[in-house]
């Protein structure tokens, strides 16, 4: 009777460690050696010139800088990947409408113009870089939106939302969401926009301005795009 018992225990051990690592594996292990070879990617860093964003908190800085820091890294991560970045703007001067005084007419020439060029980019995929705000100043963690009704939107925001999660250590995980948002909508590819923490929490608004958790965050991406793409071979 005791050996029986032993032998259940130890199957239902096996058992349990089984589904332990079957559960590792499908949140985002085993996509290190994933391919970005010859893809093209749209980095869109969020705001900019006039439009400065959330304003940070603790540091009082622009969300629109913050934002222009993670995309450059990203768009060199990606480039070490073999992928052609294609970026809305690369510095705080403006895109469109550089003479317009009225703020409100320089902010929808800047929208219209980020909307042409992820048109004319015919890319695999377009990848927004904002920093997240509430009014509760305890939340916290990245979080991925996708355009309502995408189904392969839906696929990357939660793979970049899977890795993100696991690789910044986020105790509390958030999951991803989706809107009507419009920079998601131009073009055929997959659309996310990551909200790379929260400017309205002071501990992580200071971090996201840091350099190296910044480069955590555009790995973080970075394989969260390969694990997404993993999931397509």
């Amino acid at each position: 009777m005791r050996l029986k018992r032993w032998l259940l225990a130890l199957l239902a051990g096996l058992t349990l460690f089984a589904v332990c690592a079957c559960g590792t594996e499908e949140s985002g292990q085993g996509y290190s050696s994933v391919s970005l070879e010859g893809m093209k990617v749209i980095v869109d860093p969020g705001h900019g010139d006039t439009d400065v964003g959330t304003i940070g908190v603790s540091t009082g800085r622009y969300e629109k800088e913050v934002n222009l820091e993670i995309g450059l890294k990203l768009k060199a991560a990606l480039e070490k990947e073999g992928v052609t970045v294609v970026m809305t703007r690369e510095s705080d001067e403006p895109i469109a409408a550089a003479g317009e005084t009225d703020i409100g007419k320089r902010k929808e020439a800047d929208m219209q113009k980020r909307e042409q060029i992820i048109k004319d980019a015919n890319a695999d995929m377009y990848i927004g870089i904002h920093q997240n705000s509430f009014e509760n100043a305890d939340a916290c963690g990245p979080q991925i939106f996708y355009y309502t009704d995408s189904v392969e939107g839906k696929k990357l925001a939660e793979s970049i939302q899977t890795v993100m999660n696991e690789e910044l250590e986020i105790e509390v995980p958030r999951k991803v969401n989706f809107g009507r948002y419009r920079l998601l909508a131009p073009g055929s590819q997959p659309s996310v926009t990551v909200e790379c923490g929260f400017f309205t929490n002071p501990e992580e608004e200071e971090k996201l301005q840091q350099g190296e958790y910044q480069d955590r965050v555009t790995a973080a991406i970075v394989n969260g795009i390969k694990y997404y793409k993993s999931g397509q071979e």
